[in-house]
């Protein structure tokens, strides 16, 4: 099965008052483990567990080829029509896609097969990252971290609308080919090799008590803060007691 809304809200129980825990993206894949009451409960391709509407998902016809690569791309009924109110995809939603008869734009498909158009400059193939060196990698992961500059913190979010600080991270990770688990636990991303936090590079993670970030070099760091409400930059050095416990700094980039 497959995500087919814009966003789907994964809550902690079958109702729509209970937490969110997680924001899927349209085109993540999901496998249903129980249904009831117009939710379902799924597992994410990620691994992560929770409820959604069951309007939510779909069956996947195949696996999507390209990613969204700006915040927000609206899909149009005509090419070169802006006049129309659009459905806009977030940022690493992950759909199908091909050429059109016009240079600017292509051909999107969603599950329900409805075809829309889409600008050509807003979307990229999946396998892309994969041609990316290690120092371009890095560069790749804090420059989408900070495309979320002065969004607004969201628990559990996952978009340019509304996001949080483990969200922030594995979106800048999983949008560049790079697995982490989904939420501030260290322990949980498997792939990670724990280092000394005056080894960290640009695009390593940083983990706090509760709390993670997007090391960005030169002791700075991107974090969605839920003190200041929004994706902010800080510095090592200027931070209080609370970011000054680190528990470790983790590189998944190797």
């Amino acid at each position: 099965m497959v995500v087919c809304l814009p966003s789907a809200t994964l809550y902690s129980e079958p109702q729509l008052f209970s937490e969110q825990t997680d924001e899927m993206l349209y085109g993540d894949e999901v496998e249903i483990l129980e249904e009831q009451g117009g939710f379902c409960r799924v597992r994410t391709d990620y691994g992560y567990e929770g409820w959604c509407v069951r309007q939510a998902v779909f069956e996947l016809l195949h696996k999507p080829e390209y990613y969204i690569t700006v915040p927000f791309a609206d899909l149009l009924f005509e090419g070169k029509n802006y006049y129309h109110a659009p459905i806009s995809l977030p940022m690493g939603a992950r759909l199908d896609y091909g050429p059109g008869h016009d240079g600017r734009y292509g051909l999107a498909v969603l599950p329900s097969k409805r075809i829309y158009f889409i600008h050509r400059n807003h979307v990229a193939p999946l396998s892309a990252v994969k041609t990316l060196t290690r120092a371009e990698l890095r560069e790749s992961v804090a420059r989408v971290a900070l495309s979320y500059l002065g969004v607004q913190y969201r628990w559990g979010g996952r978009t340019h609308a509304g996001v949080d600080c483990s969200g922030l991270c594995f979106n800048a990770c999983r949008f560049n080919g790079v697995d982490i688990w989904r939420d501030a636990d260290v322990e949980k991303t498997k792939n990670l090799k724990k280092i000394p936090l005056e080894e960290a590079q640009k695009g390593d993670l940083l983990f706090f008590e509760g709390h993670m970030a997007l090391y960005l070099g030169e002791g700075k760091f991107v974090h969605a803060s839920a003190s200041a409400g929004k994706v902010i930059v800080s510095e090592v050095a200027q931070c209080g007691e609370l970011f000054n416990r680190f528990i470790t700094a983790g590189d998944v980039i190797r």
